[in-house]
């Protein structure tokens, strides 16, 4: 038991001084049980969707109190809550749930001013923000605020209200939460002073440059690993061609190693807004 343990995780002589779980073929093995196991739980998910599930802590109440904090804190008025707009928002998540697309407008050509027209909200200015795969309110308004469409609803002039739908389901054969943000401005609130005035308002605002932080992060870490791999190929070709022998090996491991991460840091993602 004790050599065992030796030959697979500390440098020795029967694992020519490379713990055994380093080596290729460990690593290879690990990397196919872990993508088995993840293909597993993906059609376990699917065929039985009542045992696996997600569990967030997204709230309208809470997503609609960050959204006027944060125009709040640029020193805008925060918008009222509109049952309307939220039945409008509620109505395409809904539509988005049952025939599964991800989009602003739907496959059959549903635009998000339809959903505002069906719920009878007659609007002088009209906006929708969207979010999925977020585990709690405060990472969507963050995903919203540094991305520039969606700041830029949030931080309108033109929108006097706002209604939001929070929908947990089953979305694309995954346990989801889906949020439609709806911003709206009614006809009869405003006058057409008061629009041109808000619409000048915004032409005239300082556009403060957004820095997302998530994106920076995930480039400096996409280029550092880049670095990395790039220099161990280099010494991988130096070593073959020099026939320099090595105990420890050939750095191939590493490689595959620094291969996988680099795919996974491409392919990782907060969560989804539209």
């Amino acid at each position: 038991m004790l050599s065992t343990l030796t030959h697979l995780f500390l440098p020795h002589s029967s694992n020519n001084y490379k713990a055994k779980t380093l080596h290729i073929s460990s690593l290879s093995t690990l990397m196919i049980l872990v993508m088995l196991s993840q293909i597993l739980i993906t059609i376990f998910s699917r065929v039985v969707p009542n045992v696996l599930g997600i569990a967030t802590s997204i709230t309208a109440e809470e997503l609609i109190n960050l959204t006027n904090s944060k125009r709040s804190e640029q020193g805008l008025p925060v918008l009222t809550y509109n049952p309307v707009l939220a039945q409008a928002a509620q109505a395409k998540g809904a539509d988005m749930v049952a025939k599964g697309y991800w989009a602003h407008t739907s496959p059959d050509g549903l635009t998000p001013w339809t959903f505002f027209k069906q719920a009878s909200y007659k609007y002088l200015y009209a906006g929708e923000n969207l979010a999925r795969d977020f585990g709690n309110s405060s990472a969507v308004v963050n995903a919203w605020m540094n991305s520039a469409t969606h700041r830029e609803n949030i931080m309108s002039n033109r929108y006097r209200e706002m209604g939001i739908a929070v929908i947990h389901d089953t979305f694309q054969g995954q346990p989801t939460t889906l949020v439609v943000q709806m911003f709206g401005t009614q006809v009869s609130s405003v006058s057409i002073t008061e629009a041109a005035e808000a619409v000048l308002a915004e032409m005239e605002a300082p556009q403060v440059p957004v820095i997302d932080s998530f994106s920076l992060t995930k480039s400096v870490s996409i280029s550092l690993t880049l670095v990395l791999l790039t220099v161990m190929i280099i010494d991988t070709v130096i070593i073959a061609r020099k026939r320099i022998v090595r105990l420890s090996g050939k750095g191939w491991a590493h490689l595959v190693f620094l291969g996988i991460l680099l795919l996974i840091l491409i392919g990782i993602q907060p969560g989804l807004i539209l």
